[in-house]
């Protein structure tokens, strides 16, 4: 039999030999490629006090799944396998994904019959400085080519107890972290940029919302940090909080407050309102229970209590949503991709979903999507009170004006009534008793005459204050003739003693209403009244101008004392109006002009 034939049957039967006496075997033949146990052999110690020498007389179970996951629990697991390396490498390393959720890990080689350990990691401590740096956990191991080592690897969790577990070169490991690293450093930057963004935000307008995001954003940033490994690089000095009980407990206490700030529960959700309280408490509870009793007792508490929580967020979102508040599906939408991304994650670690980029990096996309979204719900909840307080605004002008409209109107009712009395009454009254006057003249003598003439003057002075006070209560050019007569009879009567320079004089009566035309009249009429008040020189000038949408009214005049137009009933009247005036005041000279809209 030649040499080539012997060495040949030589291995066949080392194989069958290795296979008979180890129920698994891992071949390494190509270092170019990365090698996963699957359906690792494993040995459940609940108690936590399993010996070394013990081990060899335990039974191993096969994983009934691809990766191995036991969900939460405080016990901790021992995995064998056996290496055989028909490659042209002998330094190995062994890769166990997601390091930060294990609590410890220690790699043991059966070298003469006994377990040796090799390695030894606990990720509530600092990293060594001998250490590879990656945020995946590498243990190198050493196995001559063309021969077998038998591993054993214990580890405990305070989260989920789950081992993803490869053999692979240094430099292959680097090779293909590279997608992973990015799509972190990618995430991670963005979740920073939001952060600081908003906290900018909150420095400017001081709205609580945006403070509450922050803190949110934050935690469960270092959420991330903490499950894929990073956390113990960042925070050096904070071990403490490498831990997701606590990173989780401060997270969710925080979305309690941003959310009843956001949402505005109070007014939008009184229910979930008045139990904030209680899911504050619960926080509470994880957080106090992670930190007074380690293990994986507070993330047991966060997969029970995930529920609550789930449902006080959408519950509050969807009840604000339904009482008119519109930013609220913003964060229903927010909070469901985080939900989603983090349910997928879980289902991952349960191995209900199979592991591939897309459950890896669910909570990345689920947290990103969410701090997206929540970053345009907080603008959107700025312009949806912004757009409140401008119907508020319009709302109290269009109140102010009916006020206004309804006070201006009532005060023209009763100068319209204070002026039938002066004119039934009054009016009358001193006719009568100029009549008589009169005729008492006409039939007495020559002194009496003379007594009785001076009477009848003041009556007729009188009777003509009279009349003028009856014109500025209720014009009767207004209800005769118009508001443009009207307007002339006014500057006419009160420049009676002045050179008036008429302009343009347009036809402004189809224009106006009756309530607007008698606005614009006593407008014009206080303004003439300030004019005459001012001493100007005796010429005065005016003009009515209609341009295509809005009448012109202006006065020119030459005064050296300044013209009161801030009387409040002129600006009140011009706000009915929709009006504006200017007076321009020059060297000596005044112009006024009083602008009003009309629709065409």
């Amino acid at each position: 039999m030649s040499k080539g034939l012997i060495k040949a049957f030589l291995w066949i039967v080392m194989l069958f030999g290795l296979s008979a006496g180890y129920a698994q075997d891992m071949v390494l033949k190509d270092s170019e490629k990365s090698y996963t146990l699957s359906h690792p052999l494993y040995l459940v110690d609940a108690d936590n006090n399993l010996q070394l020498n013990q081990l060899q007389d335990k039974s191993f179970n096969r994983s009934e799944f691809p990766t191995l996951s036991l969900g939460a629990t405080t016990a901790s697991v021992w995995v064998k396998t056996h290496i055989l390396n028909q490659s042209n490498k002998r330094d190995w390393h062994i890769q166990i994904d997601s390091p930060p959720v294990l609590q410890s890990v220690v790699v043991y080689q059966k070298k003469d019959g006994r377990l040796v350990k090799i390695f030894s990691r606990i990720a509530s401590k600092p990293k060594t400085n001998g250490e590879v740096r990656v945020n995946n956990l590498l243990v190198p191991v050493s196995i001559p080519i063309h021969t077998g080592a038998e591993f054993y690897i214990q580890a405990s969790s305070h989260n989920i107890l789950r081992l993803p577990i490869k053999v692979i070169t240094l430099q292959k490991a680097f090779e293909r972290s590279y997608l992973t690293d990015l799509l972190n450093g990618i995430v991670f930057g963005m979740l920073i940029a939001f952060a600081i963004y908003n906290l900018f935000v909150y420095i400017l307008t001081k709205e609580q919302p945006y403070l509450y995001y922050v803190g949110y954003i934050f935690f469960w940033s270092l959420n991330l940090f903490f499950y894929n490994g990073f956390l113990p690089d960042i925070l050096s000095s904070l071990i403490w909080l490498n831990s997701a009980g606590t990173i989780i407990a401060i997270a969710s206490l925080l979305s309690i407050f941003f959310t009843n700030s956001f949402l505005q529960t109070k007014k939008n959700s009184p229910f979930f309102y008045k139990i904030r309280g209680l899911m504050c408490l619960l926080s509470m509870v994880i957080l106090i229970t992670d930190i007074f009793w380690k293990g994986a007792y507070a993330f047991m508490l966060i997969q029970y209590l995930m529920y609550p929580y789930f449902v006080y967020w959408f519950g509050a979102g969807i009840q604000s949503f339904r009482n008119g508040y519109k930013p609220a599906i913003y964060f229903i939408l927010g909070f469901g991709f985080l939900m989603l991304g983090n349910a997928i994650y879980n289902l991952k670690d349960l191995n209900i979903l199979p592991d591939n980029l897309l459950t890896q990096t669910s909570m990345h996309w689920g947290t990103l999507l969410e701090a997206l979204i929540l970053s345009f719900a907080l603008a959107s909840r700025l312009n949806f009170y912004g757009k409140q307080q401008e119907q508020i605004r319009l709302k109290s002008i269009e109140e102010k004006r009916a006020f206004l409209k309804e006070l201006l109107e009532r005060q023209e009712q009763e100068k319209k009534r204070v002026a039938m009395e002066l004119h039934d009454n009054i009016g009358q009254q001193l006719i009568l008793i100029k009549n008589r006057s009169w005729r008492l003249q006409q039939l007495s003598a020559a002194p009496i005459k003379d007594l009785v003439s001076r009477p009848i003057a003041q009556v007729a002075a009188t009777m003509a204050e009279v009349r003028g006070m009856l014109h500025r209560l209720r014009p009767y050019q207004m209800d005769l003739l118009g508001l443009t007569q009207s307007i002339q009879g006014l500057i006419s009567d009160t420049f009676a003693d002045y050179q008036i320079g008429q302009g343009n004089a347009d036809e402004i009566n189809p224009y106006f209403n009756a309530d607007e035309s008698m606005h614009i009249f006593r407008i014009l009429q206080l303004l003439t009244d300030g004019i005459v008040a001012s001493s100007p020189v005796k010429q005065i000038h005016y003009s009515i101008t209609r341009q295509a949408t809005s009448i012109t009214f202006r006065f020119d005049l030459q005064t050296t004392r300044q013209l009161m137009n801030n009387s409040p009933d002129i600006r009140n009247r011009l706000e009915l109006l929709n009006g504006s005036i200017s007076v321009q005041h020059g060297q000596n000279t005044t112009e006024i002009r009083v602008n009003i809209p009309f629709s065409p």
